[in-house]
């Protein structure tokens, strides 16, 4: 959150502050689970995929705690602030009076779960993000935004 105080132009407010869904940990969960079912496996050769199934799931652990702590999507009063990254940053901003369309993409565990990809397109720019817990709202809040900066 400091981020984005410290980000806002004079006389812009938050409206609205996405989240990154928890299923984001899903796929290192099922390969930490797995690792320790075959690492205690009397099994050598399971043993070795266990212990490589844990090196891999803690990579990816890592990997994707960093991708949570790093992300900020919000809407503001004036434009979508996008920020992902934690040790190279990268931070998107689009203006209001610019965006042309918002697509949400949810598969069947995302409808279930209730996270999905928002695709925002603007001028010929498309930006997509993964892993958004409640993307209607997020929609939704950039919807009301666009309608009352046109007004």
């Amino acid at each position: 959150m400091k981020f984005l105080t410290t980000y806002l132009q004079p006389g812009e407010e938050i409206m609205y502050r996405a989240r990154i869904h928890i299923f984001l940990f899903l796929q290192p969960a099922i390969l930490l689970a797995i690792g320790f079912m075959c690492y205690f496996d009397e099994m050598k050769i399971t043993h070795y995929l266990g212990i490589t199934l844990l090196f891999l799931g803690l990579v990816s652990l890592v990997q994707r705690v960093l991708v949570k702590v790093g992300s900020v999507y919000a809407v503001t009063n004036k434009r979508v602030i996008i920020k992902t990254g934690v040790i190279s940053r990268r931070t998107v901003e689009l203006v209001l009076a610019k965006c042309e369309g918002i697509q949400v993409v949810q598969g069947i565990t995302g409808r279930v779960f209730g996270y999905g990809s928002i695709v925002v397109t603007t001028g010929g720019a498309t930006n997509c993000y993964y892993y958004v817990a409640n993307p209607f709202r997020f929609k939704r809040a950039i919807n009301e935004q666009i309608v009352l900066y046109r007004m």
